[in-house]
């Protein structure tokens, strides 16, 4: 669960607690089951048991069926058992359970009665397999501090056939420019997870990352200036680890418990200092311990998914929280705490259009190292934030409401509101390997802070202590057979030198 929001905020944070996909996205499904050909309908039927004499599967090709037989016998349906026709809710959850392998596109049971035996039926599981293999993340940017960035991430849904998930990814940067004894910055991320063990609510999940980073801070010039040469770099290298399992108490709602172990080899400069264009001069806090220090942390998530509901009753909710710990108490060099939630709701409007309105915020308290501060280049649309951690932009947020926002680049406290409306242009394209096409227009507002040290310098200074910053994105959203798409204003503006 740990990774939900930690690892950069706000593009995972979106992840987790963005909007639901409008009812023709991946996560539509089929109704909970039908009678067959010729029988009468639900509401001129009465409720009688029938029992199980056979269970088919149709559509499968990725993934063996004797794993959609596992799932169903799971949840108690079986060859010889007694269900409730219509309605069962053992039929739902079995359905849920499926559709959350993320290995099926839309999934059907139906029952069908067998000539001459009165009373007994063959379930029958008709399912659309998606394809299990899916890019999450694109890295492809140039700035003025990094010439070139690139790297991928992707997850296999389905590994052996087993519905594990393997995911994996990178990013490189070359040499940045401008910045003396900076060094190239590369970062490469493993997970390994069993979303749900056989016949058991419980998931494991393990995680291995190598990250090495040449992060700018500034050195002289006025606050808002992104040019590099007023930047210099600080060098530390992270190796580690996260071992966590998961909790399903319902079909919507997982809980999930991390620990994580890392090691942290910081090379920081001696008496780092940054000089105002007036000439004043005043030590850095580069918010790292010198040499090779140990982080560790207990983390706790909660996730609640309500895109399936979205998708059948035109409404769904998600909510995300994740709490962190770390403390000498559970092994640590660093101390501190961190909070990070979010929530959204989507709801169809009567013309076939989805709103969306969400809510992301987050916390630290105590002295966590800069990797872990909120980065603000995360809250805006219109500029880079961290990949896989890493950050290759001396940009800040556009300034839209001259608050101050443009001046701040990590932080302890922030919140972001958002409103996007989803068109649903297409679905079904007759073009191989997109799905479906929409329209997405959003905006919101957000705000960033230091801790409280850090507000009380920038009120006496005559600044706003939480300046307020401003979204807005438009473009096509294509769902493809690897993955989502988006060519928007906001994509251009991040991977672009401004």
């Amino acid at each position: 669960m740990w990774g939900l929001f930690a690892a950069g905020v706000l593009p995972l944070t979106a992840a987790a607690a963005g909007p639901p996909a409008p009812a023709s996205a991946a996560t539509t499904a089929s109704p909970t089951a039908t009678p067959s050909a010729g029988s009468a309908g639900p509401a001129a039927q009465e409720r009688r048991s029938v029992t199980i004499a056979a269970l088919e599967v149709r559509g499968t090709e990725q993934t063996p069926s004797a794993r959609v037989l596992e799932i169903l016998a799971a949840e108690g349906l079986r060859q010889g058992e007694t269900l409730l026709w219509p309605e069962d809710a053992r039929v739902q959850r079995a359905r849920l359970r499926l559709l959350q392998t993320d290995a099926f596109e839309r999934v059907t049971l139906r029952l069908r009665p067998l000539a001459g035996e009165p009373g007994s039926v063959t379930l029958t599981v008709d399912v659309e397999e998606r394809s299990s293999l899916e890019v999450t993340d694109l890295y492809l940017g140039t700035s003025r501090f990094t010439p070139f960035r690139g790297g991928i991430q992707a997850l296999e849904r389905n590994f052996l056939g087993r519905a594990l998930h393997l995911g994996g990814g990178f990013v490189w940067g070359s040499l940045p420019r401008q910045v003396p004894r900076s060094r190239r910055q590369q970062a490469f991320r493993l997970h390994l997870a069993a979303p749900r063990l056989r016949g058991s609510r419980f998931g494991l999940a393990g995680t291995v990352y190598v990250t090495s980073a040449s992060e700018p801070y500034r050195i002289a010039g006025r606050t808002d200036d992104p040019d590099p040469s007023l930047f210099r770099t600080v060098d530390y290298g992270r190796i580690g680890g996260i071992l966590g399992t998961t909790f399903n108490a319902g079909n919507r709602l997982v809980f999930g418990l991390d620990y994580r172990f890392e090691r942290v080899n910081a090379q920081l400069p001696v008496d780092p200092t940054f000089t105002s264009p007036n000439g004043d001069s005043r030590p850095i806090d580069l918010e790292l311990q010198s040499g090779v220090h140990r982080l560790t942390s207990f983390n706790f998530g909660l996730n609640y998914d309500g895109r399936d509901e979205a998708a059948r009753f035109g409404k769904g909710a998600r909510v995300a929280l994740d709490l962190q710990l770390s403390s000498p108490l559970v092994g640590s060099e660093y101390e501190y705490i961190k909070l990070v939630a979010g929530g959204a709701y989507s709801f169809r409007l009567p013309w076939g259009h989805w709103i969306t309105p969400s809510l992301v915020a987050g916390q630290i308290a105590g002295r966590a190292p800069r990797f872990e501060r909120f980065f603000a280049g995360d809250l805006s649309d219109w500029t880079p934030g961290r990949e896989l951690g890493l950050i290759y932009t001396t940009r800040s947020p556009v300034d839209v409401f001259n608050t101050g926002i443009d001046r701040r680049v990590l932080g302890s406290l922030f919140a972001r509101f958002d409103l996007e409306y989803v068109w649903p242009l297409f679905q079904r394209n007759r073009v191989r390997g997109i799905k479906a096409g929409y329209l997405v227009w959003s905006t919101g507002i957000f705000t960033f802070a230091g801790d409280a040290a850090e507000r009380a310098l920038h009120r006496a200074a005559g600044e706003w202590a939480a300046p307020i910053g401003f979204n807005a994105n438009f473009g096509l959203r294509l769902e493809t057979v690897v993955g989502a798409l988006e060519f928007s204003v906001g994509n251009v503006l991040r991977r672009t030198p401004l």
